[in-house]
């Protein structure tokens, strides 16, 4: 079920009403089952999967709580379960291929490949969700949970397929659900929810069709330099608003039974260089690998330059990898790493305060963008071939001219126009937040500015439906 579709909106407004005119003792079990019936829509078979997880997770925090050798075999005995039921499910088939393309270099017979699993809807969220869990028990952060705090965790509906990435700490004790109706939840939930349908239909899919066939590699093969570049911004302004719609529609869902989901976005694209990029995009896959994975390569290794380059690169691959089974993936995160290590190589050279001046920053934010543009070819491109011809065409093969229609151009103008402007739209959006504050702006805002508003989103939602069309980020 789509968080796009007719149904699902309508019965998420159901839903959300039958919740704040039930008693409080039985939310917490209609919240679960909600969650459980919404990941049944996809496929009920692999309900079995998230529920597996929370078995693990919950035998080997317990266990973890002993302490001793008995909670340090648990730890990783937990953690090498859920990675082990993650690589199958995402991995076995990427591996498998690989194995047999270093056995044809041996000249020996190939590994069948007749066999190729489903992948189960969210499992890449929920798995550092469920390790997270694991790893913070061991550290003490998080107080005992039992099998239904983690199994409501787990598979609370608005982050189960996409994220954002939660920490227990954060949400388990807002699933008490004995918070009273305030009007606020409901119209902040509405402003999140609309805004990420807007940015879906409006601005993801009408560009997606472009960028789709941009990267078709027939028409790949003919593209320009100038084509080159714009279909990676394109892709660049598809898979944010894609993305972003979904964590509004999330949080917003969320927001409107009174929970309150981590920020996954800041706007990215006004990003300084590349380490603050990293702190405005996929903000809580960032802090999720910055301090379980991150941190600990390097604890203790703080004046070791090389190693922290060297890991800044591999960690980056890692994160790729998470992605997707497949080498673009890789290679687009390894270009992440490589932007890294050579941001902190610059601090490192220019000493840790790095100047100011104006023309400088602007500098860094240029070459940050156009970095942050071309790594989207490989994370995009049907293949390795596909994406080296591009990149060469982009910055070795120079050629002009235009391929596409005069409209894809401006349109990708366009977008790139409104994201310039996007932190001023963001504050007056929070401003709409405001609604419940006293005084004749709160009226004026309440009964005239937010239904405006409402009826311009939802006329722009309908306009631009595309039933068809799912999220980039289920595919993860």
């Amino acid at each position: 079920m789509q968080f796009n579709s007719y149904s699902y909106l309508l019965l998420l407004l159901v839903s959300v009403l039958l919740f704040w005119n039930m008693p409080v003792r039985y939310r917490r079990i209609y919240v679960l089952a909600l969650s459980i019936l919404f990941y049944a829509s996809w496929n009920v078979y692999f309900l079995v999967i998230p529920i597996a997880m929370c078995g693990i997770a919950f035998w080997s925090g317990h266990t973890i709580r002993i302490g001793g050798s008995a909670g340090r075999h648990a730890l990783w005995a937990g953690i090498a379960a859920i990675v082990i039921i993650l690589a199958v499910f995402k991995y076995g088939h990427f591996v498998a291929e690989n194995l047999n393309t270093i056995i044809g270099w041996l000249n020996l017979e190939p590994l069948p490949l007749a066999w190729h699993l489903a992948l189960p809807l969210g499992i890449s969220f929920y798995s550092f969700e469920a390790i997270s869990y694991l790893l913070d028990t061991r550290q003490g952060r998080v107080k005992s949970a039992n099998f239904g705090d983690l199994l409501l965790f787990i598979m609370f509906w608005p982050h189960l397929i996409a994220g954002p990435i939660v920490r227990t700490r954060e949400l388990i004790p807002q699933l008490r659900f004995d918070r009273p109706f305030e009007s606020r939840f409901v119209l902040i939930g509405l402003d999140r929810l609309l805004l990420g349908l807007v940015q879906k239909n409006l601005i993801a899919n009408t560009i997606g069709g472009w960028v789709d066939e941009g990267f078709l590699p027939k028409t790949a093969a003919l593209n320009t330099t100038i084509d080159n570049w714009a279909l990676a911004v394109a892709f660049g302004i598809q898979i944010y608003f894609d993305f972003a719609a979904y964590t509004n529609m999330a949080i917003g869902a969320a927001q409107m039974i009174g929970i309150t989901l981590p920020e996954n976005f800041r706007h990215p694209y006004h990003a300084a260089n590349p380490v603050d990029f990293w702190s405005r995009w996929h903000m809580t896959l960032s802090r999720w690998i910055r301090d379980y994975v991150f941190f600990p390569l390097n604890a203790g290794f703080q004046d070791r330059r090389l190693r922290l380059y060297l890991s800044l690169v591999a960690v980056m691959g890692l994160v790729g990898l998470w992605h997707g089974a497949a080498w673009g993936f890789v290679i687009w995160g390894i270009m992440h790493g490589v932007y890294l290590a050579s941001y902190r190589a610059f601090e490192h050279w220019r000493g840790e305060q790095v100047p100011q001046g104006l023309a400088l920053r602007l500098a860094l934010r240029l070459v940050t963008l156009c970095a942050v543009v071309a790594a989207w070819v490989p994370f995009r491109a049907a293949s390795l071939e596909q994406a080296t011809a591009m990149l060469k065409s982009m910055f070795v093969n120079f050629s002009f001219g235009f391929s596409f229609s005069v409209n894809f151009y401006l349109m990708a103008l366009i977008w790139c126009l409104w994201i310039a402007l996007e932190p001023m739209f963001g504050s007056l959006i929070a401003r709409m937040g405001e609604a419940d504050k006293p005084g004749l702006s709160a009226g004026m805002n309440r009964y005239l500015l937010r239904p405006g508003a409402y009826a311009v989103l939802l006329l722009l939602f309908l306009a631009f439906d595309d039933r068809d069309t799912q999220f980039i980020y289920f595919q993860f």
